[in-house]
């Protein structure tokens, strides 16, 4: 897309005043315009023509300043580091948010493994162990608690100890503790 300007002539008396960054093409164009708006003989005007949206110079096209326009080797080498220490420090956040909510999701189905196989005991306190089908094993542990003086019943202590390995196979346990009393002739 082409953008045409039509400038006073400041400098030179012809008509066809070519830039130094034009090629014939674009000098033959100027001509040809020049001719078809009737400016031969008159007033004379210089024809830019701009290969942009827009007539303004910009220093991402080496236009503007001269040659210090656009950016040097380091600033693009500085940017590019630092987007790069950017990315790895973002990767390693999500790496770590990852992490985190996988611990939180093995220790909340262990807390729930355990609360479900201490109701179980409470019913029928047992001794025993055993693995569930998602890779936690547990293990419980009754033993007396208090024996109450003149009263037919007693204080039992009930463990719950679920254990897993997480990601890393670094092992991982929740034990749960209760009371629960029992007559004595149980």
């Amino acid at each position: 897309m082409f953008i045409f300007g039509v400038i006073p002539a400041c400098r030179e008396s012809f008509g066809l005043v070519q830039d130094h960054k034009k090629d014939s093409g674009q000098a033959r164009m100027t001509e040809i315009l020049m001719k078809a708006l009737n400016l031969e003989g008159k007033l004379r005007y210089n024809l830019k023509i701009y290969n942009s949206p827009s007539p303004h110079p910009s220093p991402l096209r080496g236009e503007g300043k001269g040659e210090g326009a656009g950016f040097t080797l380091i600033e693009v080498i500085v940017a590019i580091a630092i987007l790069g220490i950017s990315f790895v420090m973002i990767m390693q956040l999500f790496s770590g948010a990852l992490r985190a909510s996988r611990a939180s999701c093995d220790y909340t189905r262990a807390v729930v493994h355990a609360k479900d196989k201490m109701e179980e005991l409470s019913v029928a306190p047992v001794q025993d162990s055993g693995e569930f089908e998602d890779g936690f094993k547990w293990e419980s542990v009754i033993q007396p608690y208090k024996e109450l003086e003149d009263s037919a019943f007693n204080l039992l202590k009930i463990n719950v100890k679920i254990s897993w390995n997480d990601a890393l196979r670094k092992p991982n346990y929740v034990e749960l503790v209760s009371l629960k009393v029992v007559s004595n002739e149980d």
